[in-house]
């Protein structure tokens, strides 16, 4: 039988520690299951030895056709469930072996290394290792959800023609409501261009506004429920957004009734009927055919802003990969349905640098904007939060009254934080410095210790740091160039491959990430 530690007299430091071990073994043990796997699937033989197939992708070899039924039965799961695992961890192992390494170092839990053998299994072989060598140093300094969205970015660059056969695949677009509610709700899902999600976000965060600027009591999410629902009856959404445009501030609390002429077309004026919510319809009818809402229609389409980054090569040859920071990774076809219009405001390019502090609390819009600029994620450990609508938090704090001082809000004594990280570092005993601008020195209550960097990359001191490039705290994951065949790059000093290069007294071990990349 397994022994338990008792933590039932630990403090929470001590708890801590059991908490890190346990998560160890716990790797440990994943690992063993892998490593364990992966060997019968290599040696299982049955009595017809022709029977081969290949479930991983290319460069992976064959592999006995019933050695999944085997290890289904022993694990009482199904065959269907246990295939895939398979299928990437011979992909993780073959393809991805910088990763792998990494892995059975227990640097990297073993689901988040088969998720990204999962998303680069279509890749070919020397693509998937293009992603694999370009990760290595980022996997244990990165939140999940920050690596694979790096990773979702790489396999855009990496293969641009199937990222486009799988987005015109997914541009089968639907929209599904749930049959059966559940205390009045019901659920929807579906599937929407990146233009048309776009644009729908932006109308309901404007109808959410409007309905904000009337009174509601709702919070922001409520409200854009409410306005999705304000969707379905077109003539109360442009109302709205028409009598908005003529006049920002309403004083209903609802919707404005109006005394209008009774329509030309449609019911009249004493049949008025109600829409969805219990209202009548503010220009008295039932659609739009009474001629009243005579704004162009130019002027109702909601405004969205883009932030697309581009590389100088993409924008003068047309290949290439662009980031934009609302919705990932996008090809360039991608980029001219968002912007092949006539209804694009391209603004001037932002600097950043030379913005001076300023003596108000207050913080001015271009510092809020240089400040997000350098910081995408949150500033707290391994945050995978964007930055867009966050509060800056003064890594010193504002001095008042007769500590005050010139010059507090200065791009580099920000930082952005969501509210409960804000909390624990004014309330809670977390501490937080900022050395230089752009990196962070987290120490918790009970200790631990963590550096930030501008790009979000996190150090939590468990790890031996190298001697790379990659190694610097100002470095950051950033879409590499792409090998060129038959090129071989030049070597930067001491590279190889990954190896476990510390194991302490307490089982934690060290990786040095060490990949063939440009400096």
């Amino acid at each position: 039988m397994f022994d338990y530690v008792d933590v039932s007299g630990l403090d929470a430091s001590a708890a801590l520690d059991v908490v890190e071990q346990a998560q160890i073994l716990k790797r440990h043990a994943e690992v063993q299951e892998a490593l364990g796997m992966l060997r019968v699937v290599k040696t299982y033989r049955h009595q017809i030895p022709t029977d081969k197939v290949q479930l991983g992708g290319e460069g992976t070899g064959l592999i006995d056709d019933f050695a999944c039924l085997e290890l289904a039965a022993a694990l009482h799961r199904s065959v269907d469930s246990v295939t895939p695992q398979v299928v990437e961890l011979v992909n993780l192992e073959v393809r991805l072996p910088r990763l792998w390494e990494i892995t059975i170092a227990c640097g990297t839990p073993v689901w988040l290394a088969r998720r990204i053998a999962r998303v680069t299994g279509h890749l070919s072989l020397r693509a998937a290792l293009w992603v694999d060598a370009t990760i290595a140093p980022f996997v244990t300094r990165l939140a999940p959800g920050r690596l694979l969205k790096f990773v979702d970015a790489l396999v855009v660059q990496a293969d641009p023609a199937a990222a486009e056969a799988r987005w015109a695949a997914r541009n089968s677009t639907r929209v599904e409501i749930g049959v059966i509610g559940r205390d009045g709700l019901r659920d929807i899902y579906g599937w929407l261009t990146a233009a048309d999600a776009t644009y729908l976000d932006a109308a309901l965060e404007q109808l959410s506004s409007i309905l904000a600027g009337h009174g509601s009591t709702e919070t922001a999410q409520e409200r854009r429920a409410t306005a999705l629902g304000i969707l379905a009856t077109p003539a109360r959404a442009l109302a709205l957004i028409q009598h908005e445009l003529a006049h920002p501030t309403l004083t209903d609390a609802t919707v404005p009734e109006l005394d209008l002429p009774e329509p030309h077309d449609g019911p009249s004026t004493n049949e008025q009927p109600a829409d969805g919510h219990g209202h009548r319809s503010p220009f008295g009818c039932a659609g739009h055919t009474c001629g009243r809402i005579t704004v162009p229609a130019e002027r109702l389409l909601p405004k969205a802003t883009l932030v697309i980054h581009l590389s100088d090569d993409t924008l003068t040859t047309g290949v290439g990969v662009g980031r934009c920071e609302q919705l990932g990774a996008l090809t360039i076809t991608q980029v001219r349905q968002l912007l092949g219009h006539s209804r694009v405001e391209v603004r001037p390019l932002f600097n950043p640098n030379g913005i001076i502090g300023v003596d108000d609390y207050e913080i001015p819009a271009p510092m809020r904007r240089a400040v997000l600029q350098r910081h995408r994620y949150e500033i707290f450990p391994y945050g995978s939060r964007t930055t867009a609508s966050l509060d800056l938090d003064h890594t010193r704090p504002y001095q008042w009254g007769n500590n005050w001082r010139p010059g507090q809000t200065d791009p580099d004594n920000l930082g952005p934080l969501r509210r409960k990280s804000h909390r624990a570092k004014t309330h809670a005993g977390w501490r937080l410095a900022q050395p230089e601008p752009g990196t962070f020195t987290w120490t918790s209550p009970l200790g631990r210790r963590y550096l930030v960097t501008a790009a979000g990359l996190t150090n939590n001191y468990q790890h031996a740091p190298g001697t790379q490039p990659w190694d610097n705290p100002l470095g950051g994951p950033l879409l590499p160039d792409l090998p060129t065949q038959g090129r071989r790059r030049r070597r930067p000093r001491g590279a190889g491959s990954a190896r476990v290069v510390s194991r302490a007294a307490d089982g934690r071990v060290g990786v040095r990430p060490q990949v063939r990349l440009r400096p």
